[in-house]
Formats: structure tokens, C-alpha cells, sequence
């Protein structure tokens, strides 16, 4: 056995140590006085002194600490990547009825277009998902847009036939979701779309509501915050509902009253809630730079979020996701973004009209020479030939970051880094004193 190169010591308080591998997700404690014999049994795993060693022993292989000497970690990250990137087994289908929205956010970064999906493109859409569905054995599908419940029959539509071809082919479904405003989701609509397994949603609130309604308006300039969390509050026991946060240097003082505000109406134990970076994701975005934080300010203001959020009794933690494969549907051959004329993309954030960007289309068996090449750009993305990503002990929850910023920035040696990257340390903290006041709670 030999010591995983994953294993990650930070000292906290009282002498005491959170001992962390990137590559399992483990987390383990360790006590001042038992430090000593961790250390020996990672030098010496072939030589227990004691039952107490034994037993420590065992700990450390099961929590991935100890490896066998003969396992190349790298190379098993590399081998399950270039198998789930190739192999097709599941489908990942992003489908955007609509690029049209409701909303006139100001990070917003689709160009917004009145286009929506006919009765020819969702046939289209069913014999292209009827012909990548033979052999498959999973089917995820999310809808996106624009605002995907301004096109609910359309939905209706297209999820009936999907569920239709998933028990023809004898797939499984996983989960089925909807990235949505919420402004529209009420519970009927809500009930409807459960009935077609659509039972999870992401929906942003981005701040009180006198900042909300400042940074998510609809597109005569009405507010939208009470209307939302009054839907949230009808449908979060018939969806599974996720509230993303947008964080960038306009709101991030006052992002925690968002959760004041769903602890307040009783919502907080019944929906999942996540903090997200703005970023400045092309021209749509540029006038907005100047408010992005960078990996490293949005990693330190996460921290200081989620301290506050202890300070006040709201325990929420976020913890590292250990991917070692692909973290990203836009690196496997098999999962499309399907926009409303029917081209396909890799990336939510490249979704348009515009051929320019696309990979190919539902129309067509073969892509065209442009996104051919397209499509190689994201099939020759691999943080694992990275020279900086691959020696990165924490890559197993990064791979590289986001994989279009990393193609974007072209750094020859390494991807974009995640917050991870600036405030582990914290974050494991934050996740081990939330644990431990849990316990200590009657």
C-alpha cells in the first residue's frame, strides 16, 4: 500500500487536524495525540504495531487514504474519462423550447430571439433522441431556454415522446428537470410537469427583494421576488426545488437574506439553496465585467457567506463533489444542447440561432466541416494532459474547471481553477463545525 497523492492534512484548532482526500471525498478528524500513528501507518501501512493500528489501518484504506502501490490514480481518472466521454451510455439532452424569456436580467448572457420550437422540430427532436438512444442505458433531459414555461405544450409534447422511447429501448430515467425563472411555475404548472417525471427545478432569487427585483425584472420592468417565492412556497412539496444564488460585487452583501427570507416563510428545510459566480461570458456581458469577481474574490466571499450564515443559525455547508471522470455533460459525445430551430450545441453558454458555434444539427447525420471542428475543440479538451492541472492534488473535484472558460483562456498549462482551488481549507472547516454543533443541538 502507499499513501494516496489525494490526501490533504489542515490543521484547525486545539491541535486537532481534518484529514481530506480529493479523489473519495473523505473526511476524517484526528486528534493531536492519534496524528503521530497516522503519519506512521502512511509510511509504514505493511507494519501495524497494536489492534489500534489494525483498525486505523482499516480506515485508511477504506476512506481511500492508502492505495495499492500499483495503481496509477491518474491513470484511472484518465480511463474512466476517456470511457464516459466515449462510450454512450447515457444521453444528456439540454433542450431549449424557446430562447425567448419573460425576464431582462442585466448578466444575462443569450441573445434573446421570439423563435420557438414547431411541430417539425420536436419530431426532428424525437427521431434524433429515438436514433442515440439505441444502446443506451440512461436518459437524462433538462429544459432550459430562454424560459422554458412559456412553451409548456411544447414540453408536454417532447417529454411524452422521450418517456415513450425510454420504455421502448428499456432505458432508465435518472432525473428530469427544468432550469426556470419560476415566475410562471405555479402549482398547477408544476403538477403537470411532475405528471411527466420533471420533478426537479432550478430557480434564482439574486437578493432581498429590493435587489432582486433590481437584477431580475421582467421585460416591461415589473418586479418579479414576491410572485417567485410565492410559487416556490406552492410547489417545493411537488418538485424538487434548487435555489441558485447569483454572487457578484452588487449583491454579496446582502445574498444571505435570501435565506432569512426562506427560513422566515418555512421553505428553508424543504428546498436545496447554492451560492453561483457571475461571469462575463462574452459580449452580452461585457458591460457587466467590471462587477465579476475573479475565481479567487468569489472563493473568499463564499467563506465569508457562509460564516454569516453560521453566525445567524442558518447551517448551510457546500461540499466538494469528487467527479474523477467527466464533470461536464458538454465533454461526452453523447449529450446535446438542442436549440429551437434544432442546432445542436456542447455548452448552455454557447446556445443560440447562430450556426457559428454549433456541432451539428437534428436535421442532419453528419455535421458540416465547421462543426466538425467545433466538436473537436471540446473532444481535444483534457485537463488531464495539463501540466499544472495534472500534478493539482485536488483534481478530482475540479478536472480542470469550467471546460469552455478553459478553451476560452487557452493557458497551455493548466484549466481554470474552481473556488475549491482558494478556500478548501475553509470549507471543510465550515462543513466540520456545522457537524459538530449539530450534535451538539438537543
Amino acid at each position: 500500500m502507499k499513501p494516496s497523492r489525494y490526501n490533504q492534512f489542515h490543521e484547525i484548532e486545539d491541535g486537532k487536524t481534518l484529514f481530506f482526500n480529493s479523489a473519495t471525498g473523505a473526511l476524517a478528524e484526528i486528534e493531536a495525540d492519534s496524528r503521530p500513528r497516522i503519519d506512521y501507518l502512511l509510511s509504514h501501512p505493511d507494519q501495524p504495531e497494536t489492534d489500534h493500528d489494525r483498525q486505523l489501518l482499516q480506515g485508511l484504506v477504506q476512506g481511500g487514504y492508502l492505495v495499492d502501490d500499483k495503481i496509477d490514480e491518474v491513470a484511472i481518472m484518465r480511463a474512466r474519462s476517456r470511457l464516459q466521454r466515449l462510450e454512450g451510455k447515457t444521453v444528456i439532452l439540454t433542450i431549449a423550447p424557446t430562447l425567448a424569456c419573460n425576464f431582462e436580467c442585466d448578466y444575462c448572457y443569450e441573445s434573446h430571439t421570439p423563435i420557438r420550437m414547431t411541430e417539425e422540430m420536436e419530431q426532428a427532436l424525437l427521431r434524433f433522441g429515438d436514433h442515440h438512444l439505441a444502446g443506451a442505458e440512461k436518459l437524462l433531459v433538462t429544459w432550459f431556454g430562454g424560459e422554458p414555461t412559456l412553451c409548456l405544450p411544447t414540453i408536454e409534447r417532447v417529454q411524452k415522446g422521450l418517456n415513450d422511447l425510454a420504455a421502448r429501448h428499456g432505458i432508465s430515467y435518472s432525473l428530469n428537470s427544468i432550469v426556470s425563472n419560476g415566475y410562471l411555475l405555479d402549482a398547477r404548472m408544476a403538477g403537470r410537469l411532475a405528471a411527466l417525471g420533471i420533478t426537479a427545478v432550478q430557480i434564482t432569487i439574486d437578493g432581498p427583494e429590493p435587489i432582486h427585483d433590481r437584477r431580475r425584472v421582467l421585460r416591461n420592468g415589473g418586479g418579479t421576488f414576491r410572485r417567485i417565492l410565492d410559487n416556490v412556497a406552492d410547489i417545493c412539496d411537488t418538485m424538487k426545488v434548487s435555489i441558485r444564488i447569483n454572487i457578484d460585487r452588487g449583491n454579496v452583501e446582502s445574498a444571505f437574506e435570501v435565506l432569512q427570507e426562506l427560513q422566515r416563510r418555512d421553505l428553508l428545510p424543504r428546498l436545496q439553496v447554492h451560492f453561483a459566480q457571475v461571469t462575463s461570458s462574452g459580449g452580452v456581458c461585457a458591460d457587466i465585467r467590471d462587477r465579476c469577481f475573479s475565481g479567487d474574490e468569489f472563493s473568499r466571499n463564499q467563506v465569508a457567506l457562509y460564516h454569516t450564515l453560521m453566525e445567524k443559525g442558518l447551517y448551510h455547508y457546500d461540499y466538494p463533489q469528487v467527479f474523477a471522470s467527466v464533470h461536464c455533460g458538454a465533454m461526452a459525445d453523447s449529450a446535446f444542447v438542442v436549440a429551437p430551430n434544432g442546432l445542436l450545441f456542447k455548452c448552455w453558454e454557447e446556445l443560440s440561432h447562430n450556426p457559428e458555434l454549433s456541432v451539428g444539427s437534428i436535421f442532419a447525420s453528419e455535421p458540416t466541416p465547421q462543426q466538425e471542428t467545433n466538436l473537436a475543440r471540446y473532444r481535444a479538451w483534457d485537463p488531464l494532459k495539463l501540466t499544472t492541472c495534472k500534478k493539482c492534488d485536488i483534481l478530482p473535484i475540479c478536472m480542470g474547471g469550467c471546460p469552455i472558460m478553459g478553451m476560452k483562456e487557452g493557458h497551455p498549462d493548466k484549466g481554470v481553477c474552481s473556488p475549491w482551488k482558494y478556500n478548501l481549507k475553509d470549507m471543510l472547516v465550515i462543513r466540520y463545525r456545522y457537524e459538530a454543533q449539530k450534535e451538539m443541538a438537543p
